[in-house]
């Protein structure tokens, strides 16, 4: 409480901020965690490509995360922080809790690893694969749909690049625009790697629910498509506003939040970390990041006279 200075509060309990946690809780820093609302990947099967954690559930992965923290002298707390502001040099406010009845936390440095939010397709049958044989990240779950009919959810500039990268695993590709006009020169590029193209909205998906299996996608108009998994690409928004009252800037080539190399943001202080920075959106990469943002932090807050 406002009674305790905290050498650093983080915000956001993901891959990146349960990383930083620990290691700062390992500098015996003083370090309180708040842990709130879904992970991006809360649907997936399982974390791939993680060194040693290879499959593991995204839940479990979190709750180990948590426990090392706690362990480790760390404080975490499940609550929404609603508002951060700093109150003078090296000393950030935390207003979090109930709208209204916010309880108030006071620290030197903030870290925020907040992640983003997927924008994802609003039809029948969505949520009963997604994670399983619907996925939005290629680089997460391109290996698994290996040789296999795959359907791309996807229009404007983003769809070729996104099927660029998806035909390292198959060259099976059909790309879905829902009605959303397909610019020329991509539909003379696709015509090049040989993807198909559907342009009738999509109407919902259907398959075995049981085991999770996408089998078809079903359209306003025309046959249905049959396919093993649909990837989409309709963009992302970051989770939370905190850093515009914080006043921390955006990198302009991504909107994202702009870090230099000690994952410090444009504000002296505050710190990110994760999917929230212009870096590859996997979660052995935020949990690097945290890591580095906390060591950096730490070497932040030593005292001038312990230096060299």
């Amino acid at each position: 409480m406002m009674d305790v200075l905290y050498d650093c509060i983080v915000i956001g309990a993901g891959p990146a901020g349960l990383s930083a946690s620990l290691f700062l809780a390992r500098y015996l820093r003083r370090t309180l965690t708040f842990h709130h609302n879904s992970p991006r990947n809360e649907y997936a099967h399982g974390v791939h490509g993680f060194l040693g954690h290879h499959g593991i559930r995204p839940n479990e992965l979190l709750a180990r995360g948590r426990d090392e923290v706690t362990k480790h002298g760390g404080l975490i707390i499940e609550a929404c922080v609603n508002r951060v502001e700093r109150v003078a040099d090296e000393r950030f406010r935390v207003f979090a809790g109930a709208e209204g009845e916010d309880s108030q936390f006071e620290a030197r440095r903030v870290l925020l690893a907040t992640g983003l939010r997927d924008l994802t397709p609003d039809c029948p049958g969505f949520r009963e694969f997604y994670g399983s044989s619907v996925f939005h990240c290629p680089d997460c779950d391109g290996y698994e749909v290996k040789d296999k009919r795959v359907a791309v959810l996807a229009h404007g500039d983003r769809a070729v690049p996104f099927i660029g990268n998806l035909l390292t695993w198959t060259s099976q590709i059909t790309l879905l625009t829902d009605a959303k006009e397909l610019p020329q020169d991509d539909g003379a590029k696709l015509a090049t790697l040989d993807v198909a193209v559907r342009t009738e909205a999509v109407a919902g998906l259907e398959g075995d629910e049981a085991t999770r299996q996408l089998q078809r996608v079903l359209f306003s108009e025309g046959e249905p498509l049959e396919c093993d998994a649909l990837f989409f690409n309709l963009g992302t928004e970051l989770a939370t506003n905190l850093h515009e009252t914080l006043g921390c800037r955006l990198d302009p080539e991504c909107d994202l939040l702009w870090v230099d190399d000690t994952q410090q943001t444009s504000v002296t202080g505050v710190y990110a970390a994760g999917d929230i920075t212009p870096h590859s959106q996997l979660a052995v990469v935020a949990a690097a990041e945290g890591a580095m943002a906390a060591i950096h932090i730490h070497r932040s807050l030593i005292p001038e006279e312990r230096r060299w």
